[in-house]
């Protein structure tokens, strides 16, 4: 694969998330999707709301399971000796996969809501938070509008006297939140 194989199919489609490349079972969604100088980066929520979510989740956590795949279709390519080198492709899905094609395909951190907290409160950075708070809203069945609205909140919830309250508890006040 070459640098900038993925742009062009990047900037015209939002990669989808499956198990194993079974688009039977969505998982999740993608999040953030880029390319960088060793491939691709990908950030993604996994839908804990379904059973192969929840399972992924665990298995991801226990560190059972590791890696990842992509289901691409070649629009450009060319022979190199014996090796065709990937010039374009169409990026249609990326799966969490436990025996990935590319070994080093895998999955670096597995984050919760409290670990996001707690990484909130630590560098100030609210957007991964922010993130995960609207997409599980929004999972939820809650309107666009109440899980933008909520996820803007989460800077103040976690200043408002909570910058001792442990992670569970700020989780626990985030979760309040979104009750109506």
């Amino acid at each position: 694969m070459t640098a900038g194989a993925y742009l062009k199919s990047l900037s015209v489609r939002h990669p989808l998330m499956f198990w194993s490349h079974n688009i039977d079972q969505p998982i999740g969604k993608w999040l953030k999707v880029e390319e960088d100088t060793t491939g691709l980066r990908v950030e993604g929520q996994l839908a804990l709301s379904t059973v192969k979510g929840r399972e992924t989740y665990d298995l991801l956590k226990m560190g059972a399971l590791k890696g990842l795949s992509i289901g691409y279709r070649t629009l450009k390519s060319e022979l190199q000796g014996t090796a065709r080198l990937l010039k374009e492709v169409a990026l249609y899905e990326i799966s969490v996969t436990p025996l990935p094609m590319q070994e080093e395909a895998g999955i670096d951190a597995i984050k919760n809501i409290g670990e996001l907290i707690s990484a909130a409160k630590s560098n100030g950075d609210f957007t991964p938070l922010k993130r995960a708070v609207e997409s599980a809203m929004r999972d939820a069945g809650f309107p666009a509008w109440l899980a933008k609205a909520q996820a803007a909140l989460a800077p103040q919830i976690l200043s408002d006297g909570q910058r001792d309250a442990s992670a569970s508890e700020t989780a626990r006040l985030i979760k309040d939140s979104f009750k109506l």
